[in-house]
């Protein structure tokens, strides 16, 4: 039996020191894990391979990483308060976990047609232009259950199927993305948006979208 004052689940988020952390009580709470890098005893997760390896420990009351960093759970519940320092960046439920982009969605005026839980596989490949054996090699690099990430990547296709006709989404995706290539100039694989997509990196296309389509540039 779940207790809500256990840990059921982390999700790294990509390109940041960010975690999703379910809990319980079907809440999830975004945390920043930045402060914790200044600390000697979570150094190591300045690399994103130890970052992304994060685990849940057996009793549920920590986060643990390779090399013995751990973060318990008060910390995060109670940020910025908690013994240790991490900083709150939301509060959801658990089932709006991992999709940076729904708070955008649900305010939109006129209101956005969002499907509804389970999304099918063929939906998100219609809005983002990808066929079959495209959207399976996508979703296999994400740390994510395939349910969820399926989630964020439909509410991708409905962000960019809202700024441009669908045709333009699906070309725009394989043409050189001028954001990938400035924040990862020595990882050619990352300079197109479906390339962002299909190594894991959703928040070098997500991000910079948001930035556009809010004005906050």
């Amino acid at each position: 039996m779940r207790s809500a004052q256990q840990i059921i689940e982390v999700l790294p988020e990509p390109g940041v020191p960010q975690v999703w952390v379910s809990t319980g009580d079907d809440q999830t709470h975004r945390v920043d894990l930045s402060p914790l890098l200044e600390i000697e005893a979570f150094r190591a997760l300045q690399l994103p391979r130890v970052r992304q390896a994060v685990r849940v420990s057996p009793d549920g009351q920590h986060l643990r990483w390779p090399g013995g960093a751990q973060l318990d759970l008060p910390s995060i519940t109670q940020a910025p308060s908690g013994a240790l320092p991490v900083r709150p960046v939301a509060v959801m439920s658990t089932a709006q976990r991992y999709r940076p982009l729904l708070p955008y969605l649900k305010a939109l005026d006129p209101m956005i047609y969002l499907p509804p839980d389970p999304v099918e596989p063929r939906l998100v490949g219609a809005l983002l232009g990808l066929n079959p054996g495209e959207l399976q090699e996508v979703t296999k690099h994400y740390r994510a259950p395939q349910d969820v990430t399926l989630h964020r990547l439909c509410d991708l296709g409905t962000f960019l199927n809202d700024l441009f006709a669908r045709p333009q989404v699906s070309a725009l995706l394989r043409r050189a993305w001028p954001y990938g290539i400035r924040s990862c100039p020595g990882q050619p694989l990352l300079h197109t948006m479906l390339g962002c997509l299909r190594y894991g990196r959703p928040d070098l296309v997500e991000r910079p979208c948001l930035l556009l389509a809010t004005g906050n540039v």
